[in-house]
């Protein structure tokens, strides 16, 4: 086990899970170690809340496919905006 994460070995280990349900077993395990051990996790800026969503977001059975949708109807609405502005 690593003594310290820093966001390199986070994304590393995280990568080298195959299947949505191991991400989701590494990320409760990483947030289970967060709490247990806030030491380890001193250089990172990921929260108990960031675990939380990614937790939530990698159990659906289609992963960031929602998120996805909404940031492109977003700009396709911004960029709608942005048009009308310049007529």
């Amino acid at each position: 086990m690593i003594d310290l994460y820093n966001k390199e070995n986070l994304f590393a280990e995280f990568k080298m899970q195959k299947t949505n349900a191991d991400k989701v077993k590494f990320l409760q395990d990483m947030k289970q170690l967060k709490r247990e051990r806030p030491s380890m996790f001193r250089n990172t800026e990921i929260t108990q809340k960031n675990f939380d969503n990614l937790i939530t977001e990698w159990s659906k059975p289609h992963p960031w496919r929602e998120i996805n949708q909404q940031i492109k109807a977003s700009r396709k609405q911004q960029d709608e905006v942005e048009a009308l502005e310049n007529l």
